[in-house]
């Protein structure tokens, strides 16, 4: 994506849903803003990164939310799935979905940032 249209996504973002793929399909404004609230509570409950998935989860079904935002919260904090950065330009896992939130104007993400023993 050329620095022009992130601009102009952060500028005009899309909140609606787009029928192109499942990525597109939902509200990634809502599941950020919740991905980080989860991420917030986890840490100041300790929750360990291989227990987050499930913490989520129950998260996302106290908060009464619907099957699309509650798997795209599950994506992000599955050790298997999240959004996880190369160490140069590009992804390991998780491109798509960056695309989509950053499509839809979402500023602040949730990424696995893997840490290696020295």
């Amino acid at each position: 994506m050329t620095w022009l249209r992130r601009w102009a996504r952060q500028v005009w973002p899309r909140r609606e849903p787009r029928e192109c793929c499942w990525y597109h399909g939902g509200d990634w404004h809502a599941v950020s803003a919740m991905a980080l609230d989860v991420l917030k509570r986890a840490r100041t409950e300790g929750i360990a990164a291989e227990d987050m998935e499930e913490y989520a989860l129950a998260h996302a079904a106290a908060a009464g939310t619907g099957l699309w935002q509650s798997e795209a919260l599950a994506t992000l904090f599955s050790v298997a799935d999240a959004i996880q950065p190369a160490k140069g330009p590009g992804y390991v896992n998780g491109q798509h979905r960056s695309q989509a939130m950053l499509d839809a104007g979402v500023r602040r993400a949730v990424v696995l940032r893997m840490v290696w023993p020295s």
